[in-house]
């Protein structure tokens, strides 16, 4: 019986995440608005939805608040570095 509650215990600490929380990387790089091509455009928009919803995901699992809090100001940095080249691109046409 113990063998067995020992055995059960492994196998629901092995189902719950030990590890930390994984803080996703922003995107590399966000095209030149005033010289990107619309396909460039929407490939950075994809970039940053995914770096959005894992910033998302990261926030929701990181308990640390001074993590929570630079996750948060990185991806409002990343957010107003595409936006600006977003208007770039919109002014170009």
């Amino acid at each position: 019986m113990v063998r067995f509650v020992s055995v059960a215990i492994l196998c629901a600490m092995g189902s719950t995440p030990v590890f930390a929380c994984d803080r996703p990387t922003a995107p590399s790089s966000i095209p030149d608005g005033a010289t990107a091509s619309k396909e460039d455009m929407l490939a950075a928009k994809k970039a940053v939805d995914a770096f959005k919803s894992g910033i998302e995901e990261y926030l929701a699992c990181e308990k640390s608040s001074p993590k929570k809090v630079a996750a948060g100001a990185e991806l409002v940095k990343v957010a107003d570095r595409f936006n600006a080249q977003v208007k770039a691109f919109k002014s170009k046409s």
